[in-house]
């Protein structure tokens, strides 16, 4: 291996490499992207759907402090009665929160939802709880905790009632923070996104993601414990790491799912909590794949217009060298190639010719032979002095021996040799021709020719188009020769632009299997007439026109043959 080649590959493969990586860069980093724009837009979804639902039971919580049932079991001087356990029930369960309590300024419950429950909180002391503090020192308050009895987490709206100007108790709603999590499955239609929502110390308060719920995102210290504990905000239960591996501050890899997610970071309104939402983040995926691929065949096309261009370049001085030669060359074999076709037009038009030979030679003999009797005639009555009968003979012969040279002149102008010559042609006489030229053969076969074309022009060369058609002409002869009715139509139409001419015989029609070679050069199913070159070559002339040639049985019976043809010459 020579050292250009070993530098040259060595420059390739640089090359590649480099455009990979780059690719893989660049897809990656708006990969990246459009995980984050994915995470905000559901983040901000997310979270304005949280924060609905947290205003939607603070004003439930807000109206309730206000209601005249709430406040009447506040008074301490009226006989207790469970028409506020009935009402707060009725509450409860048209807004679809879990428990509705109220609670005095000693944090005792006095009436609750659940009153006629084996759990009901009524008598049950809640001072301790970070909601009711709350709502005692701030009027209002949103907490989230493990229900004492139900160890269910949940979300505490409370709301301090005022009666007479002053802080007479506190109303609680608490919402199973399970119900925020199934309505978000309803509501989200990205799939694998996933959230969390968490407090100041980083505790998973809720997640469509079980495993994290009540998990830490970061190490907890020492005083962070010590505060929960004294809160009973999580009862007894231990807070344990979260089983994410921080990436940096805005992606994360979750070992379960063998995945790495990007993270938007949203803060809720009406809450103290930030909303976490995860989209994950495809390395190897379909678009990376097809991008490297696109790469790849970009950089070998470049490389083999690169290789095309260095052989081109190498080799121009021998192809200005070569050119005239070659030139030369192929100039002599496109005159070969023509003179070929000449010569097989001229072997065709010649077969052609043999074929008529016969009838040819019968449609001049009879002409010969009556002028012969007439001139033995004619002898006689000059004899006798009878001269207009004489005359009228003569006449009589000078008609036979002009039929004969227009057959003769006919056959010798469709054997000549001539120029390819494009012109405008009347279509009528064209037909006019080609039918003096195989009138003899048509009467030997005894073919009724059945002829009413339009007075239209063609755009072709007449001579060779009288070819086509006197081939056409003899092929039906041929086809009917045993046929009882033999009758040759010659119809043609016409548009704006085309004229369309059929040509249909009363024979026994063309062979299913000989439709599709027909035209093929050779292929003849007549091996006593001709050598199989007439349609071939008549379909080379007819498409020298920008003409088209088909062939096909006649519904009526027979063959049909299709020539079309432009009136003018075609615009290329």
């Amino acid at each position: 291996m020579s050292n250009k080649l070993v530098v040259k590959l060595l420059v390739y493969s640089v090359v590649l490499v480099v455009a990979m990586v780059l690719t893989v860069q660049v897809t990656l980093q708006q990969q990246a992207q459009r995980a984050h724009q994915q995470a905000r837009v559901q983040g901000a979804h997310l979270s304005d759907y949280i924060d609905r639902q947290f205003s939607r039971y603070q004003r439930i919580v807000d109206s309730l402090s206000r209601s005249k049932a709430v406040h009447q079991a506040l008074d301490i001087k009226r006989a207790a009665s469970q028409d506020t356990d009935r009402y707060l029930h009725d509450m409860q369960l048209a807004s679809g929160a879990s428990d509705v309590y109220l609670l005095n300024t000693s944090g005792t419950v006095v009436a609750t939802s659940n009153w006629h429950l084996p759990y009901s909180y009524k008598g049950n002391n809640f001072a301790f709880r970070g909601y009711f503090r709350d709502a005692m020192r701030h009027h209002s308050a949103i907490d989230f905790a493990l229900g004492q009895r139900s160890r269910k987490r949940g979300f505490y709206f409370s709301q301090a009632v005022t009666v007479a100007g002053e802080v007479a108790g506190v109303i609680v709603v608490k919402v199973n923070a399970s119900q925020f999590e199934a309505d978000k499955a309803a509501l989200d239609s990205v799939q694998d996104t996933l959230f969390a929502l968490v407090d100041e110390n980083n505790v998973v308060l809720m997640s469509n993601a079980e495993p994290w719920r009540l998990t830490s995102l970061s190490p907890m210290t020492t005083p962070q414990r010590q505060q929960l504990k004294q809160s009973q905000q999580f009862l007894e239960r231990t807070i344990a790491p979260a089983p994410w591996q921080w990436q940096g501050q805005a992606q994360v890899y979750i070992a379960k799912r063998k995945r790495t997610f990007v993270i938007d970071d949203t803060a809720l309104a009406r809450a103290p909590y930030q909303l976490l939402t995860l989209v994950p983040r495809n390395y190897l995926n379909e678009t990376l794949v097809a991008r490297l691929g696109v790469t790849l065949m970009c950089l070998l096309v470049l490389i083999a217009l690169v290789e095309y261009l260095l052989v081109k370049v190498a080799g121009y001085r021998q192809l200005l060298y070569s050119e005239r030669s070659l030139a030369e060359q192929v100039k002599q074999r496109s005159q070969e190639l023509e003179q070929a076709q000449d010569a097989l037009v001229r072997t065709a038009k010649l077969a052609t010719i043999g074929q008529l030979s016969a009838s040819v030679n019968h449609e001049i003999n009879q002409p010969l032979s009556a002028m012969s009797a007439y001139i033995a005639a004619s002898k006689r009555l000059i004899a006798r002095g009878q001269y207009d009968k004489a005359l009228s003979n003569l006449q009589l012969i000078e008609q036979l021996v002009n039929r004969v040279h227009a057959i003769a002149a006919q056959l010798k102008s469709f054997s000549q040799k001539r120029e390819h010559k494009m012109q405008a042609t009347s279509l009528v006489q064209t037909i006019d021709n080609a039918l003096l030229v195989a009138g003899p053969q048509l009467k030997e076969y005894g073919v009724e020719v059945c002829y009413h074309p339009p007075n239209v022009t063609v755009w072709v060369d007449p001579y060779q188009f009288e070819q086509v058609l006197v081939n056409l002409f003899a092929n039906a002869c041929q086809a009917m020769e045993k046929q009882a009715v033999k009758r040759l139509r010659i119809e043609a139409d016409s548009d704006d632009e085309n004229v369309y001419l059929s040509i249909i015989d009363t024979g026994l029609g063309i062979e299913h299997h000989a439709l599709s070679s027909i035209f093929e050069p050779f292929y003849t199913t007549k091996s006593e007439h001709g050598l199989g070159l007439g349609l071939s070559i008549s379909k080379q002339i007819i498409e020298s026109f920008q003409g088209t040639l088909s062939a096909h049985n006649h519904p009526d019976g027979g063959a049909e043959f299709l020539i079309s043809l432009h009136q003018q010459e075609p615009q290329i």
